[in-house]
């Protein structure tokens, strides 16, 4: 190939330092073209389908995110290589260049293939929010984890260097042989201004105009007319540099005026409504967050015959089972403020960006005003995820982490990679709740049903191999909760109790339907209290940012608050609906629709269920008012009650 290459050059008399340049960074674009396929056969699982028609637009929207990629790394190497000096044709010059470029490079494809062996944890490519590992107390022990459970990724990324390498090397070095000196510096200059304005051109996408924004990773939904192909698109360091720009920017539909009488976060409770569910304020509450537990491994939601979680099963045909719910973000730390504060993430973690840090006030927070004893028990070191930090800032009154843990018993029960293994720190988490005074609100979030997937040693051959590496360890976990219940059960605060079972996101899985959108963001949730009557299904659309609105509506609270979910009790309201987002697009949830919005229009609709393509104007109408709510609310760092 090569050889041809050189054999054509030769024939037109292109041979320069430019046309060098031109075939190294060929060569890059092959390689992102490599990592591509890659990724595509590893994670085809999880990605829909690609007709012959659609590879047209993921080919052309491929070349334009690799170009930013590409060109945002490679700025100094252009210079290097075009800077109008004859000594850029030095034997240690040329030496100088090839180790920037192969280093640089490699530091820059170590992110783009780390992508395909992460992306089934989080359904999505790596961006600068994932940095936050690197900065857990617990980081050391997470990568060493990562290389043993994808040592074989490493041997393969390895190679690919080795082949970047060599196929750079094997590209001929042209010296341009302009010999005047003017010429020379004229036509060298010349051809490092157009360069770099190419490049200026490709990383803002293909465009320079000043009446459009630098491409974003939404664009990627420009290319495709199924959502889920937009991950074959976006490639790294794109998505990492792309987010580390805090700035806030957002479409606005509506002006002003418009806005609070289409969707406002402040709200209140209407108390003249009917209830069938309630309680008051001497009701405990335990909300349980397990990781990872996506409705398709839940047997009271997939509608298969296996099922890896029995105890949670029986519990929701005891409970209060919403059928139709969904988690608005998609990592473990998106999960607490959409909870407690019912905040969701959209295109950038919010707990990442720096408008976060606010004056807010979550459900503990009201809750604790009301008299109630807060908790928040995590098995993980206190700085994990920024859990600890946030449960403080929260009006959390108690923590209790893996510290707490190993200060009473010790570091036998670490499990090596995240924390306590989780039927020693939920028993332990037990033993904390029957201490809390009452009333009480205590969050518990279980740790072991995640990569790498492993369980105590006295726990082998307990359980039932599943389909995939999750359901074991899912087993494990649920068995742990039904400890937890058998021991809260005895105390008298136990009947008192409100328990909400839900998931931090969902999870990778082989089940079809849940690898689309929208069940690929379906969670449990569960209402659980004994000898009440919160039984029953619920079938509308729900999700983790109603949680908080619900609670209140339950209790009668009487004072505004701030949340952009919904009171699903509340009779009156007129929107049913939820809004995430994914694959470039905020994914608008109603009864039997999922609208994909860009913030400039609709471009795909998504039937769900029996009714075909129902007109939800109104709700579509209220979700896009959140969206500009939510970005207005970020930029102005107001997350209390209007006072208006």
């Amino acid at each position: 190939m090569l050889q041809s290459i050189n054999k054509l050059i030769e024939l037109l008399k292109l041979k320069n330092d430019f046309t060098t340049f031109l075939m190294r960074m060929a060569l890059l674009y092959a390689v992102y073209a490599l990592c591509r396929v890659g990724f595509w056969a590893y994670n085809s699982s999880l990605i829909d389908s690609v007709t012959t028609s659609d590879w047209v637009g993921i080919l052309k929207g491929s070349f334009t995110f690799d170009s930013v990629s590409i060109f945002y790394i490679n700025i100094p190497f252009i210079l290097l290589s075009l800077i109008p000096l004859r000594g850029r044709s030095n034997a240690v010059y040329q030496k100088c260049i090839y180790l920037f470029f192969i280093v640089i490079n490699a530091l820059a494809l170590l992110i783009n293939f780390a992508d395909i062996f992460y992306y089934e944890f989080k359904m999505a490519r790596i961006a600068s929010d994932d940095l936050h590992y690197t900065s857990q107390g617990n980081a050391a022990n997470l990568l060493l984890s990562f290389v043993k459970d994808y040592w074989y990724g490493f041997i393969l990324y390895a190679l690919l260097i080795v082949l970047f390498a060599y196929v750079y090397k094997k590209i001929p070095y042209y010296a341009t042989n302009i010999k005047g000196k003017v010429a020379y510096y004229l036509t060298s200059s010349l051809l490092l201004v157009v360069s770099l304005l190419s490049a200026i051109v490709l990383i803002r996408g293909g465009n320079i105009s000043s009446a459009t924004y630098p491409i974003a990773m939404s664009d990627a939904t420009l290319y495709v007319k199924n959502p889920s192909h937009s991950s074959l698109i976006l490639s790294n360091p794109f998505c990492l540099i792309r987010t580390l720009n805090s700035k806030v920017t957002y479409e606005k539909p509506y002006s002003p005026e418009q806005l609070n009488t289409i969707f406002t976060p402040t709200q209140s409770v209407d108390i003249s409504i009917q209830r069938d569910f309630k309680i008051d304020t001497t009701t405990n509450i335990v909300l349980i967050i397990l990781e990872s537990f996506g409705s398709a491994h839940i047997g009271a939601l997939n509608g298969l015959d296996t099922h890896y979680t029995p105890f949670i099963d029986s519990l929701s045909s005891e409970g209060l089972l919403f059928t139709n719910a969904y988690h608005n973000g998609i990592r473990s730390i998106d999960a607490l403020p959409a909870l407690w504060g019912s905040t969701p993430t959209f295109r950038t973690q919010f707990l990442s960006l720096p408008q976060s840090v606010a004056p807010t006030e979550t459900l503990p927070a009201i809750l604790r005003k009301r008299g109630y004893t807060t908790s928040f028990m995590h098995g993980a070191v206190k700085e994990s995820m920024s859990f600890v930090a946030y449960a403080q800032a929260s009006g959390v009154d108690i923590t209790v982490s893996q510290e707490e843990y190993e200060q009473k018993y010790g570091t036998s029960d670490f499990d090596g990679t995240w924390g306590i293994w989780d039927h020693k720190f939920i028993d332990f988490a037990a033993d904390n709740i029957i201490e809390m005074k009452e009333p009480f609100f205590a969050t518990l979030f279980s740790l072991s049903s995640h990569s790498p997937f492993k369980l105590p040693a006295q726990f082998e051959g307990e359980f039932k191999d599943g389909t995939m590496p999750i359901h074991k360890p899912m087993q494990y976990t649920d068995y742990a909760i039904k400890q937890l219940f058998a021991k809260l059960s005895k105390e008298p605060s136990y009947n008192n109790t409100l328990f909400i079972i839900t998931a931090d996101h969902s999870s990778a899985t082989d089940v079809d339907k849940y690898t689309k959108v929208p069940y690929s963001f379906s969670v449990p949730i569960l209402f659980y209290k004994p000898n009440s009557n919160i039984k029953g299904v619920y079938d509308e659309v729900a999700s983790h940012i109603d949680i908080m609105p619900t609670i209140l509506g339950m209790m009668g609270y009487t004072e505004p608050f701030f949340a952009f979910g919904a009171d699903l009790f509340d009779a009156n309201r007129d929107e049913n609906f939820t809004v995430n987002y994914f694959g470039g697009a905020f994914n608008i949830i109603t009864s039997d629709t999922t609208y994909l919005y860009n913030e400039r229009e609709v471009i795909a609709t998504i039937p769900t269920g029996d009714a075909q393509h129902n007109d939800h104007a109104k709700s579509t109408k209220a979700a896009k008012a959140l969206v500009q709510q939510y970005y207005t609310h970020i930029k102005d760092r107001d997350y209390l009650p209007s006072k208006e």
